[in-house]
């Protein structure tokens, strides 16, 4: 397994999926920034302030972290695999990840002491799209680089 591919595929997935997520709150109007959203979140104290740059920072880290070990855990069961790298298994796999990550942030949003107040089942559902956005990016990468496990429609 080469993690340099990994590590492109994953901050590429996440790096669409968080455009798909800001198109969605360009075009509805909606406050829907995952980084600015988790940036709030982050310190986790009932005071909403603007967040600090060092703040800014590591939620972008973690958002970014996280989309790549997303990737890792897809592109370690191609190695095994389990799976094959075709558009189904994107979308499944996408379908997957999307709802970790819905029933990630709404555990988080319920703990936290003073969440920002968003349309939550509206930015859940943007959420669970974005990851099946994330999933085809990552394939498709790694289709550009593994001819042994190519891309199927």
């Amino acid at each position: 397994m080469d993690f340099g591919i990994v590590l492109l595929a994953g901050i590429s997935g996440t790096l669409i999926m968080t455009g798909f997520t800001e198109s969605v709150a360009f075009f509805f109007k909606k406050p829907f920034h995952d980084i600015r959203i988790l940036s709030i979140m982050l310190p986790f104290q009932k005071k909403i302030e603007s967040p600090r740059p060092g703040i800014y920072l590591a939620a972008t880290l973690l958002h970014y972290l996280i989309g790549v070990i997303f990737t890792y855990f897809y592109q370690w069961q191609l190695m095994e695999r389990w799976i094959i790298n075709d558009l189904l298994s994107a979308f499944l796999y996408g379908g997957i990840i999307g709802s970790i990550a819905v029933i990630g942030w709404r555990i988080y949003f319920s703990i936290h002491p003073n969440p920002p107040p968003i349309d939550l089942k509206s930015y859940l559902l943007t959420i669970w799209f974005g990851h099946i956005a994330l999933s085809m990016t990552a394939a498709a990468v790694f289709d550009l680089f593994f001819a042994s496990t190519p891309m199927k429609a």
